[in-house]
């Protein structure tokens, strides 16, 4: 990608995927790249679920989700069992 990511927010606005997808693709036309905005649309209605499509919508604009790297999970002591 070419150009900077627009920035998004997603804490507090609407969760529905399809209302995040919309603004997004939105906010990458308003910023000139309506190719990003196809192509991200394309790949989130063809991801496998909710958690992969935001991890595809924060590809093409900041999110809080896009800094974020994923952490291996704890493990559990006997006492939480």
């Amino acid at each position: 990608m070419d150009k900077q990511r627009p920035v998004m927010k997603l804490v507090g606005e609407d969760g529905n995927i399809f209302a995040i997808l919309g603004r997004a693709s939105r906010l990458l036309r308003e910023n000139g790249q309506q190719e990003q905005a196809k192509e991200m649309t394309n790949r989130v209605f063809s991801s496998s679920d909710y958690y992969s499509a935001l991890t595809i919508i924060s590809e093409y604009v900041k999110t809080e989700l896009s800094e974020k790297t994923p952490t291996k999970p704890k493990k559990r002591s006997d006492t939480e069992r």
